[in-house]
């Protein structure tokens, strides 16, 4: 922050200048730490990315030697134990092919009570229809019977 003269007003050219002359002078400093501060800012930020970078490539590499160590481990157990592996394929192919037929044997026992109910269903719903047909034939006899009573 510039520093300035005291309050006085005096507007001779003289002080005028030498105030313009310590502004700018305090603008130059605080320009130059500020410029210096930023240098030291992006070298330590270019510092941290190379190290950032180096340990990314490093890490790359170890994961793909640790990639390349797995897959031979693998591939050695495979080769070690195929008949072990032939067998789970078996026993895995078996597997599904018993749940395929539980699947469809519990189709088919749905199909089947699907069947039974919607039979049942209809078998009372006729007689229930029956029953209301009864009902109905009750009301018109007793109707026609009042009838005949009161002709009388």
């Amino acid at each position: 922050m510039p520093i300035l003269p005291s309050n006085k007003k005096s507007n001779s050219p003289h002080s005028l200048e030498a105030r313009m002359r310590s502004t700018f002078a305090s603008a130059r400093t605080e320009c130059a730490h500020l410029v210096e501060e930023v240098e030291v800012h992006i070298n330590s930020a270019q510092t941290t990315l190379a190290r950032i970078k180096e340990q990314h490539e490093a890490d790359r590499a170890d994961l793909s030697a640790r990639l390349q160590a797995n897959e031979e481990k693998i591939h050695a157990l495979c080769a070690e134990y195929p008949s072990l592996l032939d067998d789970l394929i078996r026993q895995r192919i078996q597997n599904v092919d018993t749940m395929k037929a539980m699947a469809h044997a519990s189709d088919m026992e749905m199909r089947k009570s699907r069947k039974r109910l919607m039979e049942k269903a209809k078998t009372r719903l006729d007689d229930a229809r029956e029953r209301h047909k009864l009902a109905m034939d009750a009301s018109d006899l007793v109707k026609h019977y009042k009838a005949l009573v009161l002709a009388l």
